[in-house]
């Protein structure tokens, strides 16, 4: 019996050590502190295989967090945007450590200090999905079409591809928009459908859930 309970006590927390030699619990494992202030950082480089792990290993050396990342090959080049959270001091430190790895793999990086984005007035965030035939135009039509309804564009993703079994070129695009909560929302759908169908395009607008 003793061997049974043993074998059936609760198993204890994992945990992780820090590259700093600190433990921590994976159930908590965000210091509160490094929330403070923001960091946005713009990084291109020659696409290479483990860049990922480069990119990312100082902000965990200096204990910082990634709050939002976008990483993508673009052709022979790697990009990646991140929002970093972190106390002043430890930021400061990830951005020289940051211009150290940009000069040593000849890497093109941009770094400013950002404060919470500003609203104006209650927002409805929706997401966007639109196939169709890909025409140049598209993407700046939508754009066009959101400004001019006071629509702001939180993030867009464009997927070009060839249609299964034939030679159209595709357009695969999705965004996600913060629309004001004054705005009479069937006026609003009606304008982005007639839209939609000028231009031949299978759309959706969904609420965010």
């Amino acid at each position: 019996m003793a061997r049974l309970a043993r074998r059936c006590r609760p198993a204890r927390p994992r945990c992780f050590a820090h590259p700093g030699g600190r433990v921590h619990s994976v159930q908590n494992p965000i210091d509160t502190d490094i929330m403070q202030t923001h960091l946005a950082v713009n990084l291109l480089a020659k696409d290479a295989i483990g860049l990922v792990e480069r990119i990312t290993r100082p902000v965990a050396q200096h204990k910082c967090v990634l709050l939002d990342t976008r990483m993508v090959t673009l052709g022979d080049r790697f990009a990646a945007t991140m929002l970093v959270g972190g106390s002043w001091d430890r930021l400061s430190r990830l951005e020289t450590a940051l211009r150290q790895l940009a000069e040593q793999h000849e890497m093109n990086l941009q770094m400013v200090r950002t404060e919470a984005p500003v609203t104006q007035g209650p927002q409805l965030p929706y997401v966007v999905d639109i196939v169709g035939i890909n025409d140049p135009d598209i993407t700046h039509v939508l754009a066009q079409f959101f400004a001019a309804q006071g629509v702001n564009i939180r993030d867009l993703s464009t997927m070009p591809y060839q249609a299964s079994g034939q030679h159209t070129a595709m357009l695969s695009l999705r965004m996600q928009v913060d629309i004001p909560a004054d705005r009479r929302l069937a006026l609003f759908k009606d304008a982005f459908f007639d839209l939609c169908d000028e231009y031949n395009l299978d759309a959706t607008l969904d609420p965010v859930r």
